[in-house]
């Protein structure tokens, strides 16, 4: 079945050409796991889009339009379990990087299947050649100008790569954000430069500090992240995914990373962390 598509509220996949995000990126996205009509941390997602309209001064559109848009997106689809992507562009506009204070923004639904999980014991990372550059501005939102991870993706080796500033600081990987342990304590990159904070950040830092984990958020090095006795990733999509080796060097047992993995699992089977449309 091909994915669901509506733009503005209407079932249709042509957008049109003077689209601001289709010229340059300038839009905001969010990727949702959903089941049964509810979707899963949906507050946080509404929560970072709401920061993203904020950060790029792009007009807001309200909770009842996204909600109204993805129960129209519902009713038409098929899938049971799925994933529902919101982008929402500026808006429509001429040539040239400036746009009118009247513009209005175009929102998109898509609805597609949810493929399934295969789990994967030998999960491995390498550096990857495309980095970040700082932008305070854009750190912490979703845009949609996403050419970074896209250089970072094209040639990876490995089931994901590892970016890095301008100085060399880890930042995440090319679909997630990424974590270590060492000890008793979970480190995890800053990202008031640049970067994008996941919808499942903030929880998996408080499930560690309720299982006693100490958390820090600073700079770390490539050289830290080689040190660390347990890495792991998390996006919306996968949740939580153990590392096995990065560049080849195996980590050992991952005793932390299960911890906080059940806590993470017990929160999705919560009824409360589900949005029902």
């Amino acid at each position: 079945m091909s994915p669901i598509v509506l733009i503005n509220g209407e079932e249709q996949s042509k957008i049109s050409i003077f689209s601001r995000n289709m010229q340059y990126g300038d839009g905001l996205f969010e990727t949702c796991v959903a089941k049964g009509n509810q979707i899963l941390f949906w507050s946080s997602h509404l929560e970072r889009l709401n920061i993203g309209c904020e950060r790029l001064n792009i007009k807001n559109v309200d909770e009842t339009d996204w909600i109204s848009d993805i129960n129209k997106a519902f009713a038409l689809s098929a899938y049971s379990n799925c994933i529902v992507k919101l982008i929402l562009s500026r808006g429509d506009s001429s040539r040239g990087y400036g746009y009118k204070d009247d513009i209005v923004p175009v929102r998109v639904v898509i609805i597609s299947e949810i493929k399934k999980t295969v789990v994967n014991n030998s999960f491995s990372l390498e550096f990857s050649d495309s980095g970040y550059h700082s932008n305070p501005q854009l750190a912490g939102i979703k845009h949609c100008n996403r050419l970074e991870q896209i250089l970072a993706r094209s040639n990876l080796s490995s089931d994901e790569g590892i970016m890095l500033d301008e100085n060399e600081n880890v930042i995440s990987v090319t679909q997630g954000n990424i974590y270590l342990i060492i000890g008793n304590t979970l480190l995890t990159p800053k990202l008031d430069k640049c970067g994008v904070v996941g919808s499942r950040r903030s929880l998996i830092l408080e499930l560690a500090k309720s299982l006693n984990i100490e958390v820090k958020e600073e700079l770390i090095s490539a050289d830290k992240l080689k040190q660390a006795d347990e890495v792991f990733i998390s996006n919306s999509v996968i949740g939580i995914q153990s590392v096995k080796s990065i560049e080849g060097d195996s980590l050992g047992d991952n005793p932390l990373t299960e911890e906080i993995k059940a806590a993470f699992k017990g929160k999705t089977q919560d009824i409360k962390s589900w949005t029902c449309f």
